[in-house]
């Protein structure tokens, strides 16, 4: 039986894992500025709004190059809000590992926006920081057949 405990006999919360180094990019910045600033701070994601306690979408490095630069738009003169996603996949700073590892799943996403008990955001969750980060191999194991959906 696969254990989803950390050595200390507790389950690996999200905020144990999460990146909180999270910031913001408003609606009517452009997607240059969106990638300048995900250059800045290291990552390719960031939700997007005024609010953190409530994010309008988020858009990503892929979003930028995918739905902008590959059509031949200038990042430099298009809007964040036209290119986002505005369905934001979140979880609970409280929440399991593999709780979080099953919203991926049923979102089929590999990074989910972490919520604060009062709602407003507080991180990221990425499977790529799960596997990184644990050195509990039982959970990592326990993670990654949530996050597939190939739960034993």
């Amino acid at each position: 039986m696969i254990s989803d405990m950390n050595r200390n006999g507790a389950s690996t919360k999200v905020k144990d894992l999460m990146e909180s180094n999270l910031a913001m990019i408003g609606p009517d910045a452009t997607l240059q500025e969106a990638a300048q600033k995900m250059k800045e701070i290291n990552c390719g994601f960031l939700p997007v709004g005024e609010d953190p306690a409530s994010p309008m979408g988020i858009i990503t490095d892929r979003d930028i190059v995918i739905r902008a630069v590959c059509d031949g738009k200038n990042p430099a003169e298009e809007k964040v809000s036209q290119y986002m996603t505005s369905d934001v996949c979140a979880c609970a700073e409280e929440d399991s590992l593999e709780d979080a590892a099953k919203q991926m799943n049923n979102y089929q996403v590999s990074r989910l926006v972490v919520k604060s008990e009062d709602g407003t955001l507080c991180g990221v969750l990425t499977f790529g920081r799960i596997i990184r980060s644990n050195d509990n191999k039982d959970e990592i194991t326990n993670v990654v057949q949530q996050a597939t959906g190939h739960a034993a």
